[in-house]
């Protein structure tokens, strides 16, 4: 029972002007207070006793304790209702995913059969056609991804396979993969000659630069520069747009752009569903590193991430490792 009393009233056993009827006792639970307990007696002196003070205290702690024991029962509920969910939304998105694919590619490949077209309407519907057969296929691209990178991290396996890569060989595939996205864009490469090998997963560090850099061509403008460097016991890869920057309402918040569904521009006409920088966030993390998006010096939005490097092994040991080829 909540009771507040009127004012210029007082509180029965406070130390002055004792002569309100209410006694307040606070509810305090082992994390922390859950309430406050308001009662009224019959009698005021029965409180007067220490016995019956004892028991009032020994009362309130085990309300308190209940109290508590509810609270913390509905977020185990929410928690297990929410990892549900999720386990729910990754299989859906897995199966629709995979079903989309196999008509998505024969869409894509009979497209791309029709561009010896002369000039004309139906070359012109061609090129279309191709153009959003691969934007479909990028977004069932990143839905695949997402979902095998959540079931691994649910399964507790490890979703990357490492090898020793050489950094210019994937900018180079990440560029070819992402070329009609790009349109013709200008894009200038700044890659030390002496970079060293580095241990990741190939695939899915390409799959990182061209969501890069199709969010580049989306939101930015040309040059969109492509920069790498080492350190001791770091990989840095940036990449960087000289467009109009990152969305005002995320200046401060940049972080929040590499959340699941999260778009700069909520109401765009740019197609896309939110997808791409939860995905390169979700493949830098599992490979032990970090991604980060800042406001470029000079205009434009750059996208900078570090992954976790060794010394590679002697060339030897490189050479055992590599898998054999047939002449």
């Amino acid at each position: 029972l909540i009771h507040v009393p009127e004012e210029g009233k007082y509180r029965l056993g406070t130390a002055t002007l004792a002569a309100q009827p209410w006694r307040y006792v606070p509810l305090k639970a082992p994390m922390r207070a859950r309430g406050v307990l308001a009662l009224t007696l019959p009698d005021p002196q029965l409180l007067a006793a220490p016995e019956q003070m004892r028991q009032l205290d020994t009362l309130t702690r085990q309300i308190a304790i209940a109290l508590e024991r509810v609270h913390y029962v509905e977020i185990a509920q929410q928690a297990v209702v929410e990892m549900e969910s999720e386990r729910l939304r990754g299989t859906l998105l897995g199966a629709l995913s995979h079903d989309i694919r196999t008509p998505l590619t024969a869409l894509l490949g009979l497209a791309e059969s029709l561009r010896g077209l002369p000039p004309g309407p139906q070359a012109d519907a061609a090129q279309a056609i191709a153009a959003q057969a691969r934007a479909l296929n990028t977004l069932v691209t990143n839905l695949l991804e997402m979902a095998r990178l959540e079931s691994s991290g649910a399964q507790g396996a490890n979703p990357l396979r490492h090898g020793w890569q050489s950094v210019e060989e994937v900018v180079g595939s990440a560029l070819r993969a992402a070329e009609p996205a790009l349109g013709g864009m200008e894009v200038r490469t700044r890659l030390p000659a002496d970079l060293p090998l580095v241990e990741f997963d190939p695939v899915l560090i390409e799959r990182v630069l061209v969501n890069l850099l199709e969010n580049a061509a989306k939101y930015g403008c040309a040059p969109v520069e492509i920069t790498a460097s080492a350190s001791a016991d770091a990989l840095h890869l940036s990449v960087r747009d000289h467009g109009p920057g990152l969305p005002d309402s995320h200046r401060g918040a940049e972080h929040l752009l590499f959340e699941k569904f999260t778009r700069g521009h909520a109401e765009s006409a740019i197609a896309g569903v939110g997808l791409g920088l939860a995905i390169c966030k979700a493949i830098v993390q599992a490979h032990g590193g970090s991604i980060r998006a800042e406001q470029a010096a000079g205009g434009g939005a750059e996208f900078r991430l570090s992954l976790p490097r060794r010394e590679p092994p002697p060339l030897a040991e490189l050479d055992d490792s590599m898998p054999a080829t047939a002449a």
